[in-house]
């Protein structure tokens, strides 16, 4: 093996969860839970105003909104969940981890709560979902997307980081659970995923390790991550192309799995995009740098025209 690609191996490695019966932590009390075609699916609620969906990254959870939650939600209304496979939704074993798959279960949450003018927001693998559910929208006509935000995201499958395929290779996933804690992984991914590595403490390892513990984990990503480039990706491109609505496109400027020019692929594809870098941050600008990201979805938001809202949320 290239020593120069053994830290991209072991972020492979870490993202991977124990496979071993664990019990796994209950969920906050006052979180829910939508069934999608008998998948439960974890979310949460808050604020008053326009909706805004978040979509949180491969291998992280909703709790990484948690520093940007408090600002925003007292003039816009958020909706923050889990993906399949991942925090405390549902892990069938089962292959149905597509992007499409996953960009059908935000439509569906977004229609099972009948919000209306809706922002989708996605970080990393979560950005592509929401373009694709953006899309999606589009073409049916049946909901309301009017703006969009990617955050540390890349488009054309070039971009694609290396971990995500070499999670494909069966190996990997055995080694993680024989050579290595969820904590250990866990530290690994988040130093190459932060700028400043002091901010990573115990707390913070732990948040993202708890879920890595719940068993049907390993299988979830690995079939997230074989499913990440589409097969019609040519055809896709073709329709993002014509996706009209404004986009705000955040980097952070020190990402080194998502780098410069997988940033503005994005803006390459979208028509309506603008690319803005945030200093001083890795690939998780909103949990390093909250305060520099939250003036920029402030600006975007204020500046999306109004349609049809849902009302307040306690």
């Amino acid at each position: 093996m290239d020593l120069n690609s053994f830290p991209i191996v072991f972020m492979a490695l870490l993202i991977m969860s124990c496979s071993v019966s664990v019990q796994a932590p209950a969920p906050a009390l006052e979180e829910s839970f939508y069934n999608h075609e008998g998948v439960k699916i974890r979310f949460k609620e808050m604020g008053q105003g326009r909706p805004v969906v978040f979509i949180h990254g491969f291998g992280a959870s909703l709790d990484t909104w948690r520093y940007i939650t408090d600002s925003l939600k007292v003039d816009h209304r958020l909706v923050l969940l889990d993906l399949k496979g991942h925090g405390f939704s549902d892990r069938p074993p089962d292959e149905k981890y597509s992007l499409k798959e996953h960009a059908d279960i935000v439509l569906g949450l977004i229609h099972h709560l009948g919000l209306k003018d809706v922002v989708l927001v996605g970080h990393s693998l979560g950005s592509i979902v929401a373009v694709v559910a953006a899309l999606q929208a589009s073409e049916s006509r049946d909901l309301n997307i009017t703006g969009l935000v990617v955050i540390d995201g890349a488009l054309n499958p070039e971009y694609v980081p290396v971990f995500l395929h070499l999670l494909r290779v069966p190996v990997l996933g055995w080694l993680s659970v024989k050579l290595t804690t969820a904590p250990f992984r866990t530290r690994l991914m988040l130093r190459r995923a932060f700028y400043d590595d002091s901010k990573i403490t115990d707390d913070l390892v732990e948040l993202y390790a708890k879920y890595q513990r719940i068993p049907g984990t390993e299988h979830a990503m690995i079939a997230t991550a074989r499913q990440m480039v589409p097969e019609n990706f040519t055809l896709l491109k073709e329709k993002l192309a014509a996706l009209t609505i404004p986009v705000l496109n955040i980097w952070g400027e020190q990402d080194v799995i998502v780098k410069r020019p997988g940033a503005e692929s994005v803006c390459k594809i979208l028509p309506r995009c603008r690319l803005v870098a945030v200093a001083d941050s890795g690939h998780i600008p909103q949990e390093e740098a909250p305060a520099k990201v939250i003036p920029l979805f402030r600006e975007f938001l204020d500046q999306l025209p109004h349609g049809a809202s849902t009302g307040a949320l306690p």
